[in-house]
């Protein structure tokens, strides 16, 4: 193989070299999310604060606790699960940043309260994405910045 990068130009031979490396470290450093996984046996339910146990329990009532460190990564990446987390150039709202339209579709009104924003985000997840849909939601936010 060496032996016929040395009978191509050198200029050429500078932009394959640059290609396979960076073709080797976009490979290494893209993230390969399986949004098919169910993960098995026990999950460990991690939060700091009340709106993350809130969403524990409801996961857990809808026997979707697995899903939950999905819905911790994305409502982290969103809003740092904050409440009063608003977009200005969208509109987005809260722990979810639901859009207004998005609040009418879930027969919802918009509130800062972080408990029913948690039920509001859910069910916009479960009418988008399906059942223990919230790691295709996930899935969706890291390929396209939004779900």
């Amino acid at each position: 193989m060496f032996n016929v990068l040395r009978q191509i130009h050198p200029h050429a031979r500078l932009w394959i070299v640059s290609a396979v490396i960076l073709g080797v470290l976009l490979t290494i450093n893209t993230p390969i999310v399986n949004i098919n996984h169910q993960p098995k046996g026990k999950v460990i339910a991690y939060y700091n604060n009340d709106y993350q146990r809130y969403a524990v329990d409801k996961l857990i009532q809808m026997d979707m606790l697995e899903q939950y460190p999905c819905l911790f990564e994305l409502w982290t990446k969103e809003s740092n699960w904050r409440p009063k987390a608003r977009n200005k150039s969208s509109g987005a709202l809260g722990i979810a940043q639901l859009m207004p339209a998005t609040w009418v579709n879930i027969d919802t009104k918009p509130t800062l309260n972080g408990y029913k924003q948690v039920d509001a985000g859910l069910a916009y997840i479960e009418r988008k994405y399906g059942k223990k849909g919230i790691c295709k939601a996930y899935a969706h936010h890291l390929a396209k910045n939004w779900y």
